[in-house]
Parts: structure tokens; sequence; C-alpha cells
């Protein structure tokens, strides 16, 4: 079984980059609880069956058919709107963006890769960060994102939102080693393919 956790289990973790070793103990919103849950759950199964469970703590993925709610999606469509942006800790967050096609490989790669034979109790339980290994402010995010449609946004200057964090950061070295995973979708260009796609779906011209 391979399901999705998330970075958000991290909670108030403060070294960084995020390791799987690293304590998760303290989350501070309720969907971080859940994902611990899952995965704790997931561990128990995996104990009383028998069976190989994988988690993925997923980093801030997004991309062409992203949840409306997140910020790539909500930034775009309020800048192309002419409505003003939302931007929380009046800017001051770093995020491991992560495009959904980097995602969908370590899914799959993991999917295809054969159950080992014999396989101990130790191994039949794992976890692996899955994210772009890289840290990018979100001034800089918002700022690609205008560069992409060639308008700047309205900036609405907000302090933090409850159980937010100010950075996160994969480090993906477990998922490299047993996956050959290598994330190598830029920022730059990530961003570009979701507003082509926005505006192809939406009906933007130009």
């Amino acid at each position: 079984m391979v399901y999705a956790s998330s970075s958000s289990v991290y909670g108030l973790n403060e070294k960084i980059p995020f390791e799987t070793t690293d304590s998760v103990d303290h989350p501070v919103s309720l969907y971080a609880a859940t994902k611990k849950s899952n995965e704790l759950m997931a561990h128990a199964y995996s104990h009383l069956y028998g069976f190989k469970s994988t988690g993925l703590r997923f980093f801030t993925v997004y991309g062409p058919w992203g949840r409306p709610d997140m910020a790539m999606f909500l930034f775009t469509d309020a800048i192309m709107n002419n409505k003003p942006i939302k931007v929380f800790n009046n800017g001051n967050l770093e995020r491991d963006f992560t495009y959904i096609d980097d995602i969908t490989e370590g899914v799959v790669r993991i999917l295809e890769t054969p159950l080992e034979q014999n396989v101990s109790s130790e191994k039949l339980y794992s976890v692996y960060n899955i994210g772009n290994s890289k840290s990018v402010k979100l001034m800089d995010f918002i700022t690609a994102i205008e560069e992409s449609l060639g308008k700047v946004a309205q900036k609405e200057m907000l302090p933090m939102q409850p159980g937010d964090v100010e950075k996160t950061w994969a480090n993906v070295g477990d998922l490299i080693i047993d996956y050959d995973y290598r994330p190598n979708t830029p920022i730059k260009l990530g961003v570009q393919r979701f507003v082509n796609w926005y505006k192809s779906f939406y009906g933007y011209k130009g």
C-alpha cells in the first residue's frame, strides 16, 4: 500500500531540511494530526497483518488541475481577475514547492518496484519525504506567477495564519537511494506550465 501523508506532520520542527527521522509529535493543525494518525495506523496494520506500507510526505504540490484552495491556483485566479492576493506572514514564508509530475514520478517508481521476497518486519513499514528538495521564498513564487501572467499582483499583506509554519524543505535522500528519485522541474517552468493550463482551461486568450 502506498499512501499520501504530508509535510505538515513536521509541525513545530525547527531543523531544516526536514528528515523522516525527525520528531513529528507536535502538529500545529488538525490536518497535520490526521496525517500523523494515518502513518500510525499504517504502521499498526503492517505489523499486525504483514503487508508492506509506504507513506509519502508530500511537500506543497502544485501544477495543472491543482486544488483551487491552494496558493498556486488562488494567486493565479486572483491576479487574472484583478483581485488582491492574500500574502500571509507579510510574505516571510518559504515552501518546498513540488511540481505534480515530480510527485507522480515518485509514486509510480514505488508502485512499480517489485516487493522484496521474505521482507523482514522492519522493512514492511516505511515513510519518505517527496519534494523538490529546495525551499523557495513565497515572494519569489509570486514573482514567478506575475512574470508568467504578465501582470502585477495586488498584495494584501497579512499576519501568519493559525496552524501554519514559516518554512518547509524536504530531504529526499532516502528516496533517491532506494528508488533513484530525482525531482527535476524548476519553479519557473512548473509555474509557467500551470499558468498555460489555467488560461487554456478557463478560455483566456494570449
